[in-house]
């Protein structure tokens, strides 16, 4: 019986599960305990190990994008979440926020949504943080940031979660912090090379790329920064064509693409890490400000946004081409996309 068993496992995808999934799940089972099933599973996960990355099998990866909050009707903040479904072209209501988030982040941590600072329903900044389980459709509190947060970067890397920059209810801020699922904490890492707020934040290869946004004194920015969790460090890449803020971004095919911004434009630049350099793309079918951005499936959505009247639109890198897409149940804009 463990030869049969050992021969099946050997066609299970180790390396592509989750860590926390596999220490206390897979390493847990008794049935594995054996020193050739220990082997065979140490050879399994190698590719992980060596920072080589498995390949998704065709259809894996994110089914749904999920849009949290915003500024809606009477341009008031919502605590509204919806699920879109591509395959199906269909949006689903789910369980509420605790309260009302806009300007705020929000990203998908082993197969959860973490919602993170933003403006509340007094239009202060808000330090709370909370993550909602699809499984029970439910959202919990988390303990709270260290500084308020509004039109900051929220970025997922690691096993932990960075919020970056933004704005407190004074002034922008430079300073990022790192909150720890396995501890329940945040703690400050290294501050960015200058005070940004209303820029975007992807990951790619590990790292965290920060975008654009408006810098001291109100200047719009064109510069980009990487950040290696790794090192605890900062470092300049090529900037943008332009400066940008209240833009989108989305990593897809290991580049990262900007979409809209600043006085409504339907400008696209896709940055290839590879060669350091930005290049502009065919631009969206509407004008763009304060949307919201996600890939899934080889494709980027891009969702509402001021001047875009609760419209959708997705492109295909194929043919660089933009296509439209289910609106959303009503407009808005200032809210987040994460695909999951």
């Amino acid at each position: 019986p463990e030869a049969e068993l050992l021969a099946v496992m050997k066609h299970v995808r180790f390396a592509a599960m989750a860590a926390v999934f596999l220490r206390e799940t897979v390493g847990a089972w008794p049935a594995l305990h054996s020193m050739e099933a220990q082997r065979m599973l140490f050879n399994a996960v190698l590719p992980a190990v060596d920072g080589v990355k498995p390949v998704p099998r065709s259809g894996c990866g994110p089914r749904f994008i999920y849009v949290l909050g915003g500024y809606g009707h009477g341009n008031s903040s919502i605590s509204t979440a919806e699920l879109y479904d591509p395959q199906n072209a269909s949006w689903k209501q789910l369980a509420c926020m605790a309260g009302p988030r806009s300007m705020h982040g929000c990203v998908a941590l082993e197969g959860k949504l973490y919602a993170v600072g933003g403006f509340g329903a007094d239009s202060r900044a808000l330090d709370t943080a909370e993550v909602y389980d699809p499984q029970t459709d439910g959202w919990q509190p988390l303990a709270k940031m260290a500084t308020a947060r509004c039109a900051l970067g929220l970025a997922a890397v690691g096993g932990k979660i960075y919020a970056l920059g933004g704005c407190d209810d004074d002034s922008t801020l430079e300073s990022v912090e790192a909150y720890d699922p396995q501890l329940g904490t945040w703690a400050l890492v290294a501050s960015m090379s200058g005070k940004r707020a209303h820029h975007a934040s992807v990951v790619l290869d590990g790292k965290i790329y920060v975008v654009g946004g408006i810098g001291v004194r109100g200047g719009t920015l064109d510069m980009v920064e990487v950040y290696d969790p790794q090192a605890d460090s900062w470092q300049r890449v090529a900037s943008m064509p332009r400066g940008l803020y209240d833009h989108a971004a989305a990593a897809m095919g290991g580049k990262i693409y900007v979409t809209g911004g600043n006085g409504l434009s339907n400008s696209v630049y896709v940055y290839d890490p590879q060669a350091d350099a930005w290049t502009p793309l065919a631009s969206m079918g509407m004008a763009r400000q304060q949307h919201a951005s996600a890939a899934m499936g080889g494709k980027l959505y891009v969702f509402g946004g001021h001047g875009a009247r609760g419209t959708a639109e997705v492109y295909d890198p194929a043919s660089d081409s933009w296509a439209q897409a289910l609106s959303l149940t009503s407009p808005r804009h200032s809210m987040v996309a994460v695909a999951l």
